[in-house]
Formats: structure tokens, sequence, C-alpha cells
């Protein structure tokens, strides 16, 4: 599928655009990889569904918080942050960068990304993608 590749090219033009990129990856919003650059050491579907789940609950705790539409989430850790945010109607951009980045060069950089991606999968079913993943065995 030529989008896929296009995909894939595009998230490698992210990593290498967005300062300090350890990972990253294309998920939909059910928890399954579209596509990414893991370390092996990393069981992507775990952070997929993990990520989609992180996603849902700052999306709600947003909505009970009156602090309007989800944008972006940031997990601080000791070694890194995780940004998560949407890209399009369908799926979810999650980079994980180091700790000594810049991070609002870092969030600016994510959602100039994730605007990308949700303009290269308008009007492409993320279950395709999904599907297609899986077929040629991830």
């Amino acid at each position: 599928m030529a989008r896929t590749e296009e995909l894939r090219n595009l998230l490698l033009s992210i990593r290498d655009e967005v300062p300090g990129v350890r990972a990253l990856a294309v998920i939909s919003y059910d928890g399954f990889v579209i596509e990414s650059f893991m370390p092996s050491s990393v069981d992507e579907d775990l952070m997929a569904a993990m990520g989609s789940s992180v996603l849902s609950i700052a999306e709600r705790m947003g909505i009970d918080l009156g602090l309007g539409n989800f944008e972006l989430g940031i997990v601080a850790g000791a070694d890194g942050y995780l940004l998560l945010t949407k890209a399009g109607e369908e799926a979810i951009l999650m980079v994980l960068v180091n700790k000594d980045v810049k991070l609002g060069v870092a969030l600016y950089s994510v959602k100039k990304a994730a605007n990308k991606v949700a303009k290269l999968l308008e009007g492409i079913p993320v279950g395709e993608l999904v599907a297609s993943r899986w077929a040629e065995g991830a």
C-alpha cells in the first residue's frame, strides 16, 4: 500500500526534525499500531494500547474539568517525556523524547508533525492500515 510507505517516510522525517526523539508511533484510537519506530526492547503493541488508554483518560478529564478539547498530553519520567496528541480523527501520534530536550520546541514540533500525519491519513480508514500491518506480519 502506497500510503503505508508514505506514512513510514513521514515518520522518518519527523524523527529527524523533532529534537531528541527516541521513539515514535502512530496508533489507532483502539490501541493498535499503525506504524512505529520503537526500540526492539519495547513491546509496541502494549505501548499502543496504553497510549490509547492514556489519551482516552486525558480527554475525559479535560471534559469533566472544563478544559475544552484535548490537545496534547505529556507523561514525564526521570529519563524523558512521552508526548501524545491526536493526528486526525482516528489516529494518535506518540513521541518519546529525551529529558534534556527543549520541551517547548518538542511540543511545537510534535503538534506540527501530527498535522502532517492527519493530512496524510485523511480519507483513509485507519482500520485498513491496521489490518494491512497485521497482514504483513508487523
